[in-house]
């Protein structure tokens, strides 16, 4: 671990109060990430990429990226913060149960046919045996997520090797990631990944579109119904109205999942008086 960097880091900490004597390195920079970097505007992303960059984990030592994911990244990074962070976190799980009730295995219409594949329906080049959708959204993401990774518009993080192995990218370098990316053969399907790895996929893709405004998803600006609607599903506007009112009838049973309505009052003391009721018949028997 650079010394140097580690006493900057103790005296940070050591300003606020924190007891840092003996602290491990590793321990350092997990209290450094909690700590000091919320409260110091503009430094977070700087010192995140210190830190994580490829060119720097063997020199800071014992730099573990599979503890550090996208959401991580945008939450630190001073353009957006936590609550965007937090904001893309709840969209995904909310575009997952429109798309595929949160199924990650997911084939679209259930096998019978169309490109879509996965928690996220992401659509294949390929299906059916015929190129029917060239350059298809399961594409764009995975390029996205290489750029938000390890390219200089990204991150500067190394994609995490167990991700890696699922891309089929291990032991490739940038370059050769980039010229697989490219090549007309190329195809993927969502449906064999980890949901994890899925996640990752959908807030890369999300993150890196242009057109997608990140930072109004996590004001509030732009409503988590218009970023379904304009940037995920994108579909025809002959179609957008049904699409709206799907959303709104999927939408109370993703919160009635998430938040199931609570017992009444009286339905409570009922159960636990016939407990209550029943133990006190087995004592006494």
């Amino acid at each position: 671990m650079n010394e140097e960097l580690l006493k900057q880091i103790r005296e940070a900490l050591q300003s606020m109060g924190e007891k840092v004597e003996n602290m491990e390195p590793q321990d350092l920079l997990d209290m450094y990430q909690d700590t000091v970097l919320p409260y110091k505007e503009g430094s977070g992303l700087e010192m995140f990429n210190k830190f994580f960059s490829p060119n720097n984990r063997e020199a800071n030592g014992a730099i573990n990226t599979e503890q550090y994911t996208l959401l991580d990244a945008i939450a630190k990074d001073p353009k957006y913060g936590e609550a965007v962070s937090d904001s893309l976190q709840s969209f995904g799980g909310k575009v997952g149960f429109l798309e595929s009730d949160n199924i990650a295995d997911r084939v679209q219409n259930d096998g019978g046919g169309g490109p879509g594949r996965g928690k996220y329906q992401y659509e294949m080049n390929v299906f059916n045996n015929e190129n029917d959708n060239p350059h298809g959204a399961a594409e764009t993401a995975v390029k996205r997520l290489v750029n938000a990774y390890s390219t200089k518009e990204g991150y500067g993080m190394e994609i995490p090797d167990k991700f890696q192995e699922e891309l089929g990218f291990k032991g490739l370098s940038l370059k050769e990631i980039l010229s697989k990316l490219d090549e007309p053969s190329y195809n993927v399907d969502f449906s064999m990944f980890s949901e994890e790895l899925q996640d990752e996929l959908f807030y890369a893709d999300k993150q890196q579109d242009p057109e997608f405004k990140l930072a109004e998803l996590g004001s509030g600006k732009l409503s988590m119904k218009d970023a379904w609607l304009n940037y995920h599903w994108s579909g025809a506007e002959a179609e957008r109205e049904s699409k709206s009112n799907y959303y709104d009838k999927k939408i109370i049973d993703y919160n009635n999942s998430m938040f199931p309505p609570l017992k009444s009052t009286d339905s409570i003391m009922n159960n636990d008086m016939s407990t209550l009721e029943d133990m006190y018949k087995k004592r006494n028997n």
